[in-house]
Parts: structure tokens; C-alpha cells; sequence
């Protein structure tokens, strides 16, 4: 075809949008039967790793254990529910990035940028984020499953005051981050 993938994609939405337009339009077609083609439809023709907030491919329920995303700009992208055990985000640009409920045992985030990213109900054991900084990321209380938090900058990061405490009484909640100069028992309010 003449049209580049991307023009394709977007044809084949509309004409599934005006497919459920029409089955709308037909005589006694049951409301429901109009309401799951209009949530199924477009998934369908959006296939595997369609767009999402910040373009690009969505990494969403895949497994990228052992991949190297170290030094790379993914911000925006979903990582819902991925098994990145051993992962490699050293350095990676991943702000606003959604890792829910994502297995990232033993992963690497060194240095990574993940302020505003959701790390809720994440699996975070053995992850290190020496270095990183997390400003206004959000977390559940596997916060305190992190192996590593040296020179990290959680600023305005929402978690438990309890995970917060927690996490005070930690040895590797000294020196200061790198790129902000804020030291890390300062950025979660220890005292």
C-alpha cells in the first residue's frame, strides 16, 4: 500500500469507529452488543505496542527481563505489569512512566530520571535506585523493598508516612543526589 503504517493504522480505526456508528444505527441492536464492539474493535486494530501517552511503543504485560534500556529517552511509556527482572534503566529518561504493578526484581535504575513515574504495587525487591532521581513519583509501601536508595531524590514522592519512616531509618539514606544536590534523608522529610 501507498500509505505509510502509521496512515494505515489510522484508516483502519476510523473504519472501525464507523462500524460501530453503524451497528448503532441498526434497527433493535441490543445496547450491549453496540457497547463491546466499540470497546473491542479499536484494541483489535491497534494490535501489539500501539501508541500510548508519549508516542511509541507500549511495553504493557510483556516480559523484557534482561533487556538494556540504559541511557534511553521512554517517557511516557506504560510499563504496566512487565516482567523486567534484571532490567537494565541506567541512565533512561522515564518520567511520567507507569511501571504498576510491575515485577522489576533486581532491576537497575541507576541514575534514571523517574519523577512522576507510578511505581505502585511494584515488585521493587532487590531494585537499585542509587542515584536516581524520583521526584514526585508515587509508591506503595514495596518502597521499602528497594535494595538500594543511595543519593536518590524522592521530593514531593507520595508514599505512607510509615514507608517513610522506614525508609529514615536506613543506612543508605545519606549523601546527596548528583543532578538536584538534594540529599536524600532531606528529600523525604527525615528528621
Amino acid at each position: 500500500s501507498a500509505l505509510p503504517s502509521h496512515s494505515r493504522r489510522t484508516h483502519k480505526m476510523a473504519a472501525a469507529l464507523l462500524a460501530c456508528a453503524s451497528l448503532a444505527l441498526a434497527p433493535g441492536m441490543p445496547r450491549r452488543a453496540v457497547l463491546k464492539s466499540a470497546l473491542v474493535m479499536p484494541v483489535a486494530v491497534a494490535g501489539r505496542a500501539g501508541a500510548v501517552s508519549g508516542g511509541g511503543k507500549d511495553y504493557s504485560g510483556q516480559s523484557i527481563s534482561g533487556e538494556d534500556f540504559s541511557g534511553k529517552k521512554l517517557a511516557g511509556k506504560e510499563f504496566r505489569q512487565v516482567e523486567a527482572i534484571g532490567t537494565n534503566f541506567r541512565g533512561a529518561d522515564l518520567k511520567g512512566c507507569s511501571f504498576f504493578k510491575a515485577d522489576l526484581n533486581k532491576a537497575d535504575f541507576t541514575g534514571a530520571d523517574l519523577s512522576g513515574a507510578s511505581l505502585e504495587g511494584a515488585n521493587l525487591e532487590g531494585t537499585v535506585l542509587k542515584d536516581a532521581k524520583l521526584v514526585g513519583a508515587f509508591f506503595t509501601d514495596t518502597v521499602t523493598q528497594i535494595e538500594d536508595l543511595t543519593n536518590a531524590d524522592l521530593s514531593e514522592a507520595l508514599l505512607a508516612p510509615r514507608a517513610a519512616k522506614l525508609l529514615c531509618e536506613r543506612s543508605d539514606i545519606g549523601g546527596t543526589n548528583p543532578k538536584t544536590g538534594v540529599s536524600t534523608a532531606e528529600s523525604l522529610m527525615c528528621g
